[in-house]
């Protein structure tokens, strides 16, 4: 089968892998020309191109997931990833946090970043004609669950702060 290419080094197959979906029986696929499609070819180009020009292989962990995925993981409910419009990724040689360190200083028009409990990075977009919010956090767990601080943070400080 012919893999279809959304930008120089991504391909949809790597947006549309997901081991809970085969477990269950979720469909994945994603229909070239859909709203889908083109939100994740947009998150290609624009965000996740630029990166792995400047920083090498990405991994991605998390892309495309469809409604009834996304309710198996307990994802949030407004999730960018139901519309194509995050992936979840890390860089072979960075740690997350520069990887979003990256982010931050790269003037990429991102609607999230997110280091995410230094294990990887969210990458979300916003659709054309929105606007991104620009929004930098660190994800952390607490006693009393994630906790979501404004900024990039390295997971001592973030633990701090949280505490």
């Amino acid at each position: 089968m012919k893999r279809l290419q959304l930008s120089p080094n991504f391909y949809l197959d790597e947006f549309t892998r997901s081991q809970t979906a085969a477990r269950h029986d979720i469909d994945m696929s994603v229909t070239p020309g859909s709203e889908v499609y083109r939100n994740l070819k947009l998150l290609a180009e624009l965000a996740l191109q630029p990166a792995r020009e400047a920083l090498g292989p990405i991994f991605i962990s998390s892309g495309y997931r469809p409604l009834l995925l996304n309710q198996k993981i307990g994802g949030s409910a407004t999730s960018a990833h139901v519309h194509g419009l995050a992936a979840d990724i890390a860089v072979s040689g960075h740690s997350p946090l520069l990887v979003a360190r990256w982010f931050e200083n790269s003037g990429i028009a991102f609607d999230q970043v997110i280091h995410e409990f230094g294990q990887w990075v969210h990458v979300g977009i916003v659709p054309e004609g929105r606007v991104p919010r620009q929004q930098l956090l660190t994800a952390v767990k607490t006693a009393k669950g994630t906790a979501y601080l404004y900024g990039i943070h390295s997971m001592p400080e973030a633990l701090r702060r949280a505490g």
